[in-house]
């Protein structure tokens, strides 16, 4: 499908909430593609109109908390990321393993598009976390394919927002990710934590896959509002990675 505002070919079109038009990840938000509907994005505020203190409301969503959607979407998504999870260990670790690991599967993910949402409601823009049909559909078929995709759907923003507030955003879903690989770190390295490296390893590279600098991913936003911090971030990520690769092939 063609971005509605650019023409660019787009292989995950996003929706947008407002308008129902179609776009690439670069326009996806209402005041990159001049949306028809751009002030039902803006959060509620209170504008004084005359001297005499009359005031006025625009509406908006930004205090919007969650909705009955999010919170299926959240489920559905929960659901196919933790049998990608099951169908990806079933054979190499044993019952109680897998549970483990599976969970902690759904949490590095959902855990990294909620701080997303989280991040988005403290500088005041409506954020809900959707999915993505394709995405969705890839994901169900990958539970019975050796390769596994997992990308279900993702956090969608809206309102205005400068390169700061989108970076800061942005970085708060890779840093669960290094976070949660900081707390099994030292596990990886017993004889009875080895069995929590597959959550190890995913955690680290889904931090590593998101702070990639390009397209819509998370790195793109945090290297066009600080170089300092993307570069730590990525290279603290890249390091974990590494020590999974290397507890691996020890």
């Amino acid at each position: 499908m063609k971005c509605e505002a650019c023409g660019v070919e787009e292989p995950f079109p996003f929706k947008c909430a407002y308008c129902g038009r179609y776009f690439c990840g670069e326009h996806r938000l209402p005041e990159n593609h001049a949306c028809v509907k751009y002030a039902y994005a803006l959060p509620p505020k209170q504008y004084t109109t005359t001297n005499q203190g009359d005031t006025t409301f625009i509406p908006g969503l930004g205090g919007q908390i969650s909705s009955q959607r999010e919170a299926v979407s959240f489920a559905i998504g929960a659901a196919l990321v933790w049998l990608v999870g099951i169908s990806l260990l079933g054979f190499v670790l044993d019952n109680t393993a897998i549970l483990i690991n599976s969970v902690l599967f759904v949490f590095a993910f959902l855990g990294h598009e909620y701080s997303h949402k989280l991040a988005a409601h403290h500088f005041g823009l409506w954020a809900e976390f959707r999915l993505n049909l394709l995405g969705a559909v890839l994901t169900g078929i990958s539970i019975i394919l050796p390769i596994k995709f997992v990308a279900p759907g993702a956090a969608m923003l809206g309102g205005y927002s400068d390169d700061r507030t989108l970076g800061l955003v942005a970085v708060s879903g890779p840093l669960v990710n290094i976070l949660m690989s900081v707390v099994l770190l030292p596990f990886v390295f017993t004889s009875s934590g080895s069995y929590l490296w597959p959550a190890f390893y995913v955690s680290s590279f889904i931090a590593v896959f998101n702070l990639i600098p390009v397209a819509i991913l998370d790195g793109k936003k945090v290297f066009d509002w600080s170089k300092g911090v993307w570069a730590l971030m990525f290279a603290i990520s890249v390091v974990f990675l590494a020590v999974a690769w290397f507890t691996w092939l020890a």
